[in-house]
């Protein structure tokens, strides 16, 4: 099997389905054929996951375009010379997200600031993807405006400089202690950003994004 989101040394995700130990855990592939991976044994900090021959997982790997899923069924496990798994996988390779980048919410600290200006201003998204954010802007922008960005990542991620164009505006009032106070949302699209710094973008939101699912959240 051939696929640019399952290749040798690719990190992937384990979702194990069912069980004491259901959810999901880092992994690499090792090797691969056309019907087995070989995937690396998921630890807990130091203790192998007690994963049990016979048992269903899906793996998923993060594309450039999107997440991709395939399911399969352990057939050994051994912890030496190396940790592995052996996996014997479906046929069909399932792509989980259509969209090139999928929204997610989060709060993210970000600086940014306008082209050929040296004021920073300090902010936060409301949402994220891999092609853009929305953000709250503390002082007016136009549409089309160039604002260089820095994104914070939670530690130990490094953040993310990147290059964006205010795509559009919208103004709310909310009501605090019995005052009206406007709230300036802006859609940033991402004009100039490194690609493995969009990858590690995504991998980041990906990660996230499943913490999330696995505490009930549903996607809009």
């Amino acid at each position: 099997m051939r696929h640019k989101a399952f290749l040798p040394n690719k990190k992937v995700s384990i979702r194990v389905i069912e069980g004491d130990y259901q959810g999901y855990y880092s992994s690499r592939i090792e090797g691969i054929n056309d019907e087995e991976f070989l995937l690396a044994l998921p630890f807990i900090g130091t203790v192998p996951v007690p994963l049990r021959l016979g048992e269903r997982i899906s793996i998923y790997s993060v594309s450039d375009d999107a997440v991709y899923r395939i399911d399969g069924e352990i057939i050994k496990r051994q912890l030496e010379p190396v940790p592995l798994l052996q996996v014997k996988i479906d046929k069909d390779i399932v792509r989980v997200q259509r969209r090139r980048y999928v929204r997610v919410p989060i709060v993210l600290n970000i600086q940014y600031k306008l082209k050929e200006v040296e004021k920073i201003y300090y902010t936060y998204s409301k949402d994220i993807s891999g092609g853009g954010a929305r953000i709250i802007l503390p002082e007016p922008l136009r549409v089309r405006d160039i604002i260089d960005m820095r994104i914070e990542l939670p530690s130990p991620e490094l953040p993310i400089d990147c290059e964006g164009e205010i795509v559009w505006i919208d103004r709310q009032e909310i009501l605090v202690n019995n005052k009206r106070e406007e709230i300036i949302h802006a859609g940033v699209r991402f004009t100039l950003i490194e690609e493995k710094e969009r990858e590690r973008l995504i991998k980041f939101l990906f990660n996230y994004q499943r913490n999330l699912i696995k505490k009930g959240w549903k996607r809009g």
